[in-house]
């Protein structure tokens, strides 16, 4: 017999496998995209230290999915600072590259890291899917963000990410990181005033703009020369605890994120 916990495991993993299940009698989506999306955080919430057996099982999954879609998928494996390795995944549609949505897959030690990251990924997904038959779309769950874990000052994914990108032509670059829990939906980047990617992001819909130091996978991007912009709930008291788990994520955060994502991309695309 199966435990609870294992129980509303195989329910969350059987809702990421019937991702955008047709109903029968109206043809529609019988989920909201925040509602799948939670099903994803529960199914990738588990600890997802850089490197391990955790990231990996994100890692296919999202590759799983990617395909599914119709992307071409790539991997970027990458050495790790204290041993071992990660990678990104990435999906690109054909066509010149004018959309990049990444969200990171690792997690702190000791957490279900289910708002940081698992959020940022499963609004990744749907996203892709939202954008699967747009050209000039690429979408990366990168690896080892968490400088905490990998004792590097970079976030190490997103540097090895900047390294494959054209320097411009994208009108939009956007990392997804934290974005269940929280009060406030900010827009933020490393410049004192918007660039280019977080200014398409605050036109789309309501959010403000908050300046930080490059707390997230924007910062590799625009300092590499690709301007990105960083989607944040703000604040979540669990951030790098135990607490951080599924049950605190809230479907409407994580719909609120996907669609002012989706329309700046919308609008960026034609």
């Amino acid at each position: 017999m199966l435990s609870g916990r294992q129980l509303a495991f195989a329910v969350a993993l059987a809702a990421l496998a019937a991702w955008g299940a047709p109903d029968a009698s109206t043809g529609q989506a019988e989920t909201r995209p925040g509602e799948r999306a939670l099903a994803t955080v529960q199914a990738f919430a588990r600890p997802r230290p850089p490197g391990s057996s955790g990231e990996r099982f994100v890692a296919s999954r999202v590759e799983a999915r990617l395909r599914s879609l119709g992307y071409a998928v790539s991997r970027q494996a990458f050495r790790l600072p204290r041993g071992g390795s990660s990678r990104n995944v990435v999906g690109r549609t054909p066509g010149p590259l004018r959309v990049i949505v990444v969200a990171h897959m690792d997690g702190v030690a000791g957490t279900a890291a289910a708002n940081d990251n698992a959020s940022g990924v499963a609004v990744l997904l749907e996203l892709a899917a939202a954008l699967a038959e747009r050209n000039g779309v690429l979408v990366a769950a990168v690896g080892a963000e968490e400088r905490h874990e990998t004792g590097s000052s970079l976030h190490l994914g997103s540097l090895r990410l900047s390294r494959s990108l054209p320097r411009s032509g994208a009108g939009l670059a956007v990392a997804l990181d934290m974005v269940g829990v929280g009060t406030r939906l900010h827009v933020r980047g490393i410049e004192a005033r918007p660039n280019a990617s977080a200014r398409a992001l605050l036109r789309a819909g309501r959010a403000t703009y908050l300046r930080d130091p490059g707390h997230s996978d924007h910062a590799e991007l625009t300092r590499a020369g690709v301007p990105a912009a960083w989607v944040q709930w703000r604040e979540d008291a669990c951030w790098h605890r135990p607490c951080d788990v599924p049950s605190r994520v809230r479907p409407r955060k994580l719909e609120a994120a996907y669609a002012l994502v989706l329309r700046a991309a919308e609008a960026v695309l034609g």
